[in-house]
């Protein structure tokens, strides 16, 4: 009984990557979020003025922290798996995660001109956040989505925003 159940032997090159990024996008997360905190440790809210701006880059690397390791799950859960359309799939959702990892990115290091904008600028902020992630995410978006198809997958990450309206 060489082959129970059908499944193929692991491939175990997918592993080692999935492995590898697993532990360097948890290793990230900590990192970016460590960094934001010091950033904030040092930073004086009565002075007037917004938190700093090396907040956004220390939550926009646990953003990216997130993103390797999701796609190292995807390798990893993919190590069992055979064949072209499968492998395609992944690339695409792998491409997918990344423009909306830049998107995010993006909208995250254009939306800290809020911290300093007048009322009358706040508007246009939010607009060009809100257009910085709709060019990015919503091409990574549907590129995700005919990846998920295409490999047969489900998403493993997922955000939401509840605007509280």
């Amino acid at each position: 009984m060489a082959n129970p159940g059908g499944l193929h032997r692991p491939n175990l090159l997918f592993n080692l990557i999935g492995l590898v990024l697993i532990v360097g996008g948890l290793s990230v997360v900590v990192y970016g979020l460590a960094d934001a905190y010091r950033v904030m440790q040092g930073h004086d809210p009565f002075r007037g003025d917004g938190p700093p701006v090396e907040v956004a880059d220390g939550m926009t690397l646990a953003f990216w922290g997130v993103i390797v390791f999701t796609i190292g799950r995807y390798f990893w859960r993919g190590a069992r798996r055979r064949g072209a359309r499968d492998r395609f799939g992944r690339l695409l959702i792998i491409t997918g995660y990344v423009l909306v990892g830049a998107g995010l990115d993006g909208c995250m290091h254009t939306a800290v001109g809020l911290w300093t904008a007048s009322n009358d600028e706040a508007q246009s902020v939010v607009v060009r956040s809100v257009i910085i992630f709709c060019v990015w995410g919503i091409p990574g978006a549907v590129l995700a989505a005919i990846g998920f198809k295409l490999a047969n997958e489900k998403a493993l990450a997922q955000a939401g925003v509840d605007a509280g309206f």
